[in-house]
């Protein structure tokens, strides 16, 4: 940023206070050229706090959010701080991004886009701090929750487990089969006491035929109620032994799932516990939506600032700044045009002249080629004519010296002079014709 203050005359500079110019670059103004406005000062001072206290409360936010996820503090701090510093650049990228224009309309569509980022911002951030304020009334509907939820489980596990009450309607009908026979025992026991002792319809003390008679139906039924009791009791602690076993293991499913239900706290529990707080109790709902709102116009008011607010001199000499780097790039662009379109030129002469200089050498090699199969074609002609006169010479020389050997046998030995002056006259011609 430094660097491009060299093509801007700035007017004059002051000096900011270390603290003054971190929260002027919180704002996103470039302060090279702020310095020279200190009317707008304040205005940069006051966008660039909001843009960092955002930063902190998102880092404060970020923090409880994972803590209550994780249950870990080391975590929660490294979260926090990296979600802290996350929305400090987005915010910063907003506001600087944002420039100032001379049409509010024109800029409030150009922000557009930057107030929809700001209101995700305050969503994520406000939600937290929700929890929160409000975490002594969402522990309180958790527990409600989660008791419910137990309900809910023991009534599923008693449907699951129909087994356990039919063993105990088995048992208890067991029981009472015992327990008629008791009695009928029990009452025949009394009639046989009555009889013996007078006390009967029949008025007669002792042991007579009546008291046989209830005597053995007494003993009949004691056996009756000895088997049954042998059988039933027997039907009853199998019964229990089941029940026993069915009950262990629901008990286990119960109890894992209360753990389990109990331990159902977390972010996403808590965000459900506030949106049943907010639907039974208007106070909270209103509360949670003052909240948000706050924070959207937190988000949005650096945005709105800057969009409410007059054009100063600063917005002036950034947009002298730009038009000049402007004006710089289109003449750097139109030079670098210039040297590509020169260089292709020198490219283009340089592949004509190549072309022209190989058609030169191709014709010139051509023209050579020509001369040489010439050459080649006179000397293979008058190696032709050599050899026939080679050949020529030396059947002539042959026929001659047939006929000296014939005429040697019939002539005298002058004539044999006379053919070796022709022979060697021959040969001296032929020498001749070779030089």
């Amino acid at each position: 940023m430094e660097s491009s203050s060299k093509n801007t005359q700035i007017p004059h500079s002051y000096n900011l206070d270390p603290i003054y110019s971190f929260f002027c670059w919180c704002s996103g103004a470039r302060l090279y050229l702020l310095r020279s406005c200190p009317t707008d000062y304040n205005k940069f001072f006051g966008i660039g706090i909001i843009v960092f206290l955002t930063g902190v409360m998102a880092s404060i936010t970020g923090f409880y959010a994972l803590f209550t996820i994780f249950d870990s503090i080391l975590l929660a701090i490294i979260f926090g701080i990296f979600w802290g510093i996350l929305i400090f650049f987005l915010d910063w990228y907003i506001v600087a991004s944002l420039k100032k224009e001379e049409r509010i309309l024109s800029e409030l569509l150009f922000a557009l886009p930057r107030i929809i980022l700001a209101i995700l911002l305050a969503v994520v951030i406000s939600r937290p701090l929700e929890l929160k304020l409000f975490e002594k009334e969402i522990n309180g509907v958790l527990q409600t929750i989660h008791s419910e939820g137990s309900i809910e489980f023991n009534q599923l596990a008693d449907k699951e487990y129909q087994e356990v009450i039919k063993l105990k309607g088995e048992n208890e009908q067991l029981t009472n089969e015992i327990k008629q026979k008791e009695e009928l025992r029990n009452s025949l026991f009394t009639l046989m006491i009555e009889e013996a002792e007078g006390r009967s319809p029949t008025s007669r003390v002792g042991k007579g035929s009546v008291y046989n008679e209830k005597k053995a139906e007494y003993d009949k039924i004691d056996l009756e109620l000895t088997e049954l009791k042998g059988r039933n009791n027997q039907r009853i602690e199998k019964n229990l032994e089941i029940i026993g076993n069915l009950e262990k293991d629901k008990q286990a499913q119960v109890s894992k799932s209360t753990n389990e239900i109990r331990k159902a706290d977390g972010l996403l529990a808590r965000l459900e516990a506030v949106s049943v707080l907010s639907e039974n109790n208007t106070t909270v709902k209103y509360a949670s939506w003052f909240i948000f709102i706050l924070f959207v116009l937190i988000e949005a008011s650096p945005i709105l600032v800057k969009i409410l607010s007059r054009r100063g001199p600063y917005d002036e000499l950034l947009d002298k700044e730009e038009f000049e780097k402007q004006i710089e790039y289109k003449k750097q662009k139109i030079k670098a045009k210039i040297l590509a379109n020169n260089y292709l030129e020198l490219l283009k002469q340089k592949d004509e002249l190549q072309i022209e200089s190989e058609k030169r050498n191709n014709e010139k090699l051509i023209k050579e080629i020509e001369i040489a199969k010439e050459e080649i074609n006179k000397m293979a002609v008058g190696k032709w004519k050599q050899n026939e006169i080679d050949s020529l010479s030396s059947d002539v020389i042959r026929e001659l010296k047939e006929e000296s050997e014939i005429e040697n046998s019939v002539k005298e030995p002058e004539k044999d002079n006379f053919t070796e002056i022709v022979v060697a006259n021959l040969v001296s011609v032929n020498k001749e014709k070779e030089e």
